[in-house]
C-alpha cells in the first residue's frame, strides 16, 4: 500500500512551500516524509530562502531501498534552490545520490513524480528521464528544459501520466492538489485526470443535449400536461457558459496609492468581471500625491515606486466616469458579490482600519465562503475583523499571510507625514491630519494576528520583478505597491479557478 509522500529538502527552500506540504498531504491522509543528503549525520537543520526558517531533516534518500519506495505514492521536487544543491556530486564521475535515487522513483510508475519551478535543475543529470515528457519549468529554464529535450507546455500545472509540474513556487498549492488528485486516480485506474475531467464534461454536454431535445420534441408536440417548459424556478442548463463574477473593490477616502488601486481595478476590467467600487465617505477616492508623481524616490527603500505609464493611467481614471461615483460603504451587500478587494494606501489606517461597516462585508465573505483580498496597509483591516465565534480571535488566525515589511514603514525622525491628495475638491479635500510616520508597523501586528499555527510573509526583498502574493483561501494579499499587478492577476486566476 503506498501511503507515503517524500519531498526532497536542502537550504534556501520556498517557505510557504514547505508548509503547505506539511499539513495539506497530512490532511489527505498520507505520512510526509522530508528527505534529504544527510552526509552520515542523524540530523541536519536547514535555511529557508525568503525568511531564513529553520527546517529539520533527520531523513536520508540515500538509505531507501527499492522494496522501501513501493510504499512512497510521490517523491516531490520542490522549488527554491533545493535542487541545485542537491546536484552536487563530490566525485564528478558517479551522478549525485539524489539523482540515483530519483532513477528508482522514475523506474516505478506508481510512484508520482511532482517537479516544481527550479525543480528540474536536479533532472539535468539524468536529462533522459524527462526527454520528450510534457512538462512545465520556470521560465528561467526555458534554455534547460530545451537541452533535456522536455515537451515544454506553457501552463500553470502540467500533468504528464506519472509525471506532474508547476512553473513557479507561487504555484504549490493547484500543484499539490494535482499530485492528490493523479494518485487518486491513479488507484481507479485513470492515468491523466485531464482526460478523466474531459470524458466527464463530454458525457455531460450529452445530456445536457438530449434534456434539450426532449424539451424541444415536447413543445413541438404541445405536450398537454402540468409541464411547464419554463416554470419560473427552472435554471436552462448552460452549454459552456460562466457566470460572471462580481468583486466589490474597496477605496480609502484619505488617500489611496493610485497604482493598488488601478491594477486590480484594470484587471477585474480586462477580465470582463462586473466591478462595484465602494468607499467610506461615497467620494471619488483620491490618491496620495506623491503616487501620480513619477519622480518621486521612496525615502526608505531609495527606489522610484511609480513607472510613467502607471501615473498617467491613475490620472485618467481619475478624470473620467469609472471612479466618480463609488458607493457608501453602508449601501452594499455582500450577498451580491463573489469577491472584496481592498485597495491599499496610507489613508486606509485612518479609515478602513478599524471600519465597522466594512468588517461587516468582510465577516459576511468570510461566512459565505467568499474570496477576501488585501493589500499592502489593508491588510490591516483583515487584522482587527475579529471572530465572535472564534474567542474574537482575527479572521487570519493560523492562515499565512502577506503584510507591508516594517523595514519599509515610514518611522522614524522627520518622517511626519500629511495626506496631500491629488486632484482634491472643494467637497473632496481627504483630511488635514499629520501622523508621526505610518501609524502602526502592520507586519508586527499581523504576526501576532495569525498565531502560532500562521505565517506572516514579510519579503523586503519583493519588488515589480519578483512581487510577492499569497492566497490561503479564502484570503488573496499582497505586500505593497510593487505587488499591486501581481495581486489584480491572482484576483483574477482565483476567480475564474473557481468557475466565476
Amino acid at each position: 500500500m503506498r501511503y507515503k509522500i517524500g519531498i526532497l529538502i536542502e537550504s534556501d527552500f520556498y517557505e510557504p512551500e514547505i508548509e503547505y506540504y506539511s499539513t495539506y498531504f497530512k490532511d489527505a491522509g498520507f505520512d510526509v516524509h522530508f528527505l534529504s543528503r544527510l552526509w552520515g549525520n542523524a540530523e541536519l537543520t536547514f535555511k529557508g530562502h525568503e525568511e531564513r526558517r529553520h527546517f529539520k531533516c533527520n531523513e536520508s534518500f540515500e538509505n531507501i531501498t527499492e522494496s522501501d519506495l513501493k510504499s512512497y505514492a510521490a517523491v516531490i521536487i520542490p522549488a527554491g534552490y533545493v535542487a541545485d544543491r542537491l546536484r552536487f556530486t563530490d566525485d564528478i564521475h558517479k551522478l549525485p545520490p539524489a539523482c540515483e535515487f530519483l532513477k528508482k522513483c522514475f523506474a516505478d510508475k506508481g510512484i508520482i513524480k511532482g517537479i516544481i519551478c527550479h525543480g528540474a535543475w536536479l533532472m539535468s543529470p539524468i536529462s533522459h528521464l524527462v526527454k520528450g515528457r510534457k512538462m512545465v519549468v520556470h521560465n528561467n529554464l526555458l534554455g534547460d528544459a530545451k537541452v533535456m529535450g522536455i515537451d515544454y507546455v506553457d501552463q500553470d500545472v502540467v500533468i504528464d501520466g506519472d509525471l506532474v509540474s508547476a512553473r513557479t513556487g507561487g504555484e504549490h498549492i493547484p500543484f499539490a492538489k494535482a499530485i492528490i488528485e493523479t494518485i487518486q486516480n491513479e488507484k481507479s485506474g485513470i492515468r491523466n485526470v485531464e482526460t478523466g475531467f474531459k470524458n466527464l464534461q463530454k458525457a455531460l454536454e450529452a445530456k445536457i443535449d438530449s434534456l434539450e431535445k426532449k424539451i424541444e420534441n415536447l413543445e413541438k408536440a404541445n405536450h398537454k400536461s402540468n409541464y411547464d417548459p419554463a416554470p419560473k424556478n427552472y435554471t436552462q442548463p448552460k452549454t459552456g457558459g460562466k457566470k460572471m463574477a462580481r468583486v466589490l473593490i474597496i477605496a480609502t477616502n484619505y488617500g489611496s496609492w493610485a497604482e493598488e488601486l488601478q491594477a486590480p481595478w484594470d484587471a477585474c476590467k480586462k477580465a470582463g468581471f462586473e466591478v462595484t467600487l465602494a468607499t467610506p465617505q461615497g467620494k471619488k477616492p483620491l490618491p496620495f500625491a506623491i503616487s501620480v508623481d513619477p519622480d518621486f524616490v521612496d525615502p526608505i527603500q531609495n527606489v522610484k515606486t511609480n513607472p510613467e505609464w502607471v501615473c498617467n493611467r491613475c490620472k485618467e481614471l481619475l478624470a473620467g466616469d469609472e471612479w466618480a461615483h463609488p458607493k457608501k460603504l453602508n449601501e452594499v451587500n455582500m450577498k451580491d458579490f463573489d469577491a472584496i478587494a481592498m485597495t491599499g494606501g496610507p489613508g486606509a489606517n485612518l479609515d478602513m482600519a478599524n471600519c465597522w461597516e466594512l468588517h461587516k462585508l468582510i465577516m459576511d465573505a468570510y461566512k459565505s465562503d467568499k474570496i477576501i483580498a488585501a493589500l499592502c496597509y489593508t491588510v490591516s483591516t483583515l487584522v482587527f475583523c475579529r471572530d465572535p465565534e472564534n474567542d474574537y480571535k482575527s479572521i487570519i488566525y493560523g492562515k499565512r499571510v502577506t503584510a507591508h515589511p516594517r523595514a519599509w514603514d515610514f518611522y522614524g525622525p522627520g518622517m511626519a507625514m500629511s495626506y496631500d491628495l491629488y486632484g482634491v475638491t472643494e467637497d473632496n479635500k481627504g483630511t488635514d491630519v499629520i501622523t508621526p510616520g505610518f501609524p502602526w508597523p502592520v507586519e508586527d501586528l499581523v504576526r501576532d494576528a495569525v498565531g502560532p499555527n500562521g505565517a506572516c510573509i514579510a519579503r523586503i526583498n519583493a519588488n515589480r520583478e519578483d512581487p510577492q502574493v499569497y492566497y490561503d483561501h479564502p484570503f488573496i494579499t499582497g505586500t505593497s505597491v510593487e505587488s499591486s499587478i501581481a495581486y489584480g492577476d491572482l484576483l483574477v486566476k482565483v476567480l475564474k479557478e473557481r468557475g466565476l
